[in-house]
């Protein structure tokens, strides 16, 4: 994509959600009260172009703490593009970060914590687009790889040792990335999202049994969370100020199955 056109959609915003709940096999209950601020930042440049966000998410479950967010996660990736000027414009190589750490309450009172392991990856993005540059869409294909020893995730094997989790057995993530402005030919209306889907050797925790998956097997997971953003503050000359939806869509990501989580919030774009 053209420097010009990415411009368009460059800048940082600030979003906040308030989670009606999570329904699905993947939960142990109705979670509600959650309340999740990102910070989203994207940017082009001569040479490709940056994004990342940033999510904190506050008071989910009686287990949590309450005086601090309970988890934090960050995501940042790079599109390398040396040759926009040439017939290869759309296709750029990504490498990315993925992390993040959590806080929980245990049977006694007390905080611990835990981590959402360290991943790298790195591949092509394509950059799908309209004429008019109303409608983007970006496919990816990336080498993951997932840092999985962490002592919490070990399990005993066969012979009562304990033994690490195995890695990725399928090392690829496949993503979909949209976004449409005036969506339905309706000025103001935004829909954005993204698909991610991979394969991975992990423990995920089977709310409905009491047990958690065999490591040894491959895992399959998918995240999808599409947004609806109507930009309310362009009737009173404040185009800064967006209210919309986003419903959360998840399987064997936070626990084994599918959850759902409709979610109404703010935006505040900056730039």
């Amino acid at each position: 994509m053209c420097l010009l056109a990415l411009q368009a959609w460059a800048g940082t915003n600030l979003q906040v959600y308030y989670d009606f709940g999570s329904l699905g096999t993947a939960c142990d209950n109705q979670r509600s009260n959650r309340v999740t601020t990102t910070v989203e930042l994207f940017y082009p440049d001569p040479w490709g172009n940056t994004f990342a966000f940033i999510d904190l998410d506050y008071n989910i479950h009686p287990s949590d703490p309450k005086n601090t967010p309970f988890q934090g996660y960050f995501e940042i990736a790079r599109c390398l593009n040396f040759w926009q000027q040439t017939k290869a414009k759309d296709l750029s190589v990504q490498v990315e970060y993925n992390g993040g750490l959590g806080l929980y309450k245990d049977g006694l009172g007390d905080l611990r914590g835990y981590g959402i392991n360290h991943a790298a990856l790195v591949g092509l993005n394509y950059c799908l687009h309209t004429k008019d540059y109303k409608n983007i869409f970006n496919i990816e294909l990336l080498f993951k790889y997932v840092v999985d020893e962490y002592n919490m995730w070990r399990v005993k094997d066969g012979s009562g040792k304990r033994v690490s989790q195995p890695g990725n057995q399928i090392p690829l993530q496949f993503t979909f990335v949209w976004g449409c402005d005036d969506f339905c030919t309706a000025p103001g209306l935004r829909f954005s999202g993204f698909l991610d889907i991979w394969g991975q050797k992990l423990l995920v925790p089977d709310y409905k049994t009491g047990w958690v998956t065999d490591p040894t097997k491959q895992s399959f997971v998918l995240i999808t969370e599409p947004q609806l953003w109507y930009n309310v503050g362009r009737w009173f000359k404040c185009p800064n100020l967006n209210i919309g939806t986003e419903i959360e869509v998840s399987y064997n990501f936070t626990g084994a199955g599918w959850m759902v989580n409709p979610c109404l919030g703010i935006k505040w774009c900056f730039d």
